[in-house]
């Protein structure tokens, strides 16, 4: 399925070229070989973090184990992120923008945001598949402490405070453009961060379907041994556990139990530099006839209520007309003096952040503490994005199913997950098996 999903744009290409000549082949095979890396490459990087957790339990470092797991998948799923977004820019939309001949098909439709989805699901698949093999092999309940960081992790991270917390420490030691430059958040770690209400929940599949075919195959209810159902007490309590746990970090995001991260001026400085045709544009841009320069967030714009004046929709109407005419004109625009009493006011349209009204719940008012006085409006890149045909759905559900499945197989082995051996696989033959598996299935 992976395969179908990377080689579809170089058919596509072959199958165009007769009738658009300005379309080279080296673009293509380069944002192809980008998708493989991004695709495959997950498969590979996630199944190493799995592979160490579990030795780290098997040689005894139970506390380094429950750390290494949740911080080691974080790390991996955000480069895979950044790597996308810097993959795409690089590829795609920058020899767009110079005209250099764009790739053929919509790239934003199934082929980038497959990317994301194989960076959140297969970190999932790997927190879980690593977790239950583990209560496999030991038995034990050390993965509560595992499941607990990796769930404040993942709630810190969707929520924007982890990032939050890493561009205030770079501020203090680099400066806020560096802090921004580095880890300002993106339409792509924003998209990232949407995707994940529901790609967390393909890695349950595999496992349930294997719980319910051991069951029906072997005919044992029995809590413990090779042939019950889950395996253990142990893992037979962590699946449901994990499930539950999903729901609520699901619940909690969505329904802003917990204050999502507060935006700050340099957030609004760094995204007025944008263009709204790009994908990693977070904020949607507009053209105004007045813009104060003192005042990042415009609340000179908003009447008592919290809301924008009609005077301002006004504004927004005649100034979004005129950049139309004036988009390609490089001249500076021109100021009043300050002896004619005004605030440093344009006579020509200026880009600049669009911004919504002022809120006034409870978590509104926490941002307004730290700074963030109105409501933000995402870029249009993050509006109406279209939903994905169901045989994506379907084909990375399979895909996840099958991570899921051969990382499982190598941490415990494939017979014992079979119910053909006795004991789970241990020792370095299971790092073998990422290469090569031996016929009979190894014990």
């Amino acid at each position: 399925a992976i395969c179908a999903l990377i080689v579809a744009p170089a058919f596509q290409f072959y199958n165009t070229m007769d009738n658009h000549p300005d379309r080279c082949m080296l673009p293509h095979f380069l944002w192809t070989f980008a998708q493989t890396c991004g695709t495959v490459g997950c498969f590979v990087i996630f199944g190493l973090i799995g592979q160490v957790y579990s030795l780290l339990l098997e040689s005894g470092q139970s506390l380094l184990a429950s750390l290494f797991l949740p911080f080691g998948t974080a790390l991996g799923e955000t480069g895979m992120v950044v790597f996308t977004r810097i993959a795409y820019n690089t590829l795609v939309h920058t020899k767009k923008v110079n005209g250099q001949g764009p790739l053929a098909g919509d790239q934003l439709y199934v082929a980038a945001p497959c990317l994301i989805f194989s960076a959140h699901a297969f970190a999932e698949a790997c927190r879980l598949t690593a977790t239950l093999a583990g209560a496999i092999n030991n038995g034990g309940f050390a993965w509560v402490s595992t499941t607990c960081v990796g769930v404040a992790l993942n709630i810190s991270a969707r929520l924007g405070w982890s990032r939050f917390i890493l561009i205030q420490f770079t501020k203090m030691l680099k400066g806020g453009p560096t802090a921004m430059a580095i880890f300002a958040p993106t339409g792509w770690s924003k998209f990232h961060d949407e995707l994940k209400i529901y790609c967390g929940y393909y890695r349950f599949v595999l496992v349930l379907a294997l719980v319910a075919v051991r069951a029906m195959m072997y005919q044992s209810f029995q809590a413990e041994g090779p042939l019950a159902p889950a395996f253990n007490v142990s893992a037979m309590v962590l699946i449901p556990t994990l499930m539950l746990f999903e729901i609520l970090e699901d619940e909690i995001v969505t329904r802003e139990l917990l204050p999502v991260n507060p935006a700050g001026a340099g957030l609004l400085k760094v995204n007025t530099a944008g263009d709204n045709a790009d994908p990693a544009q977070l904020l949607t841009l507009e053209h105004l006839l007045c813009v104060p320069e003192n005042d990042p967030w415009k609340m000179s714009e908003l009447e008592a209520s919290g809301k924008r004046s009609m005077m301002t929709s006004s504004l927004r109407r005649t100034s979004s007309s005129l950049s139309h005419r004036s988009r390609d004109s490089d001249t500076a625009t021109s100021r009043r003096d300050g002896a004619d009493g005004n605030m440093g006011l344009q006579h020509e349209p200026e880009k600049t952040v669009s911004l919504g009204i002022r809120e006034s719940y409870l978590w509104a008012r926490l941002r307004s503490w730290f700074g963030q006085s109105r409501a933000l409006n995402s870029s249009p890149a993050l509006h109406g994005l279209r939903e994905l045909p169901f045989m994506v759905h379907l084909s990375f559900i399979g895909i996840v199913g099958e991570f899921t499945s051969s990382l499982l197989g190598l941490l415990i082995g494939a017979g014992y997950m079979r119910g053909l051996c006795p004991e789970p696989l241990q020792g370095p033959e299971r790092v073998v098996g990422l290469l090569w598996w031996q016929t009979p299935l190894p014990c």
